[in-house]
Parts: structure tokens; sequence; C-alpha cells
């Protein structure tokens, strides 16, 4: 298994900062209450989280005519933003 190391240093003394490198904005929904067990609740609000499409799988679906969506999708989720405690530098890695 191999262990994440910082890209400039090469030390591998590294910290997870977040994973929600990919998320590129939210989506808030309001809608009327039509719950009669909540009466006292006039809107209900929902938030989806919107994210980023990876550029390499839309490009084999345009090229396979859609086929590979069947297989991959187009979302890339797997990317994590870190932290190397000793150089400073703030860098994403899988």
């Amino acid at each position: 298994m191999a262990k994440l190391k910082c890209p400039s240093c090469k030390s591998s003394n590294v910290q997870l900062i977040g994973t929600d490198v990919n998320i590129k904005k939210t989506k808030t929904s309001s809608s009327l209450n039509l719950n009669p067990l909540k009466p006292f609740t006039v809107f209900n609000h929902k938030e989806k989280k919107v994210k980023k499409k990876s550029k390499g799988k839309v490009a084999a679906a345009v090229l396979t005519g859609g086929t590979s969506l069947m297989f991959g999708g187009t979302k890339d989720n797997k990317s994590r933003e870190y932290h190397c405690a000793d150089c400073g530098k703030v860098f994403r890695g899988k």
C-alpha cells in the first residue's frame, strides 16, 4: 500500500482538510408544507449539493456516443484536500 506524500517536499506528515473538494455549489429549494401532522411549519427547505463533472468522462461519453455513461457516470468524487505539516503546502490527492 502506497503512503500519501507531499508533492513538493515528499514528506508523509500530511493531514486531511476536507472531502468536499468536488462540491461546486449548493442549491436550496423551498416548497409549501402540505403535511397535516406539521401544522406550524409553513415552508419546507431542502439543500442539494451539486458536484463537479469529470471532463475526461464527459469527453469519453462524446467519443463513444454515450455508451460509456452506463459504466462510469460523469461524477468524479474521489479527490480530497490535504495539508502538509512540514512545508505548509495544500494539495489534492485520492
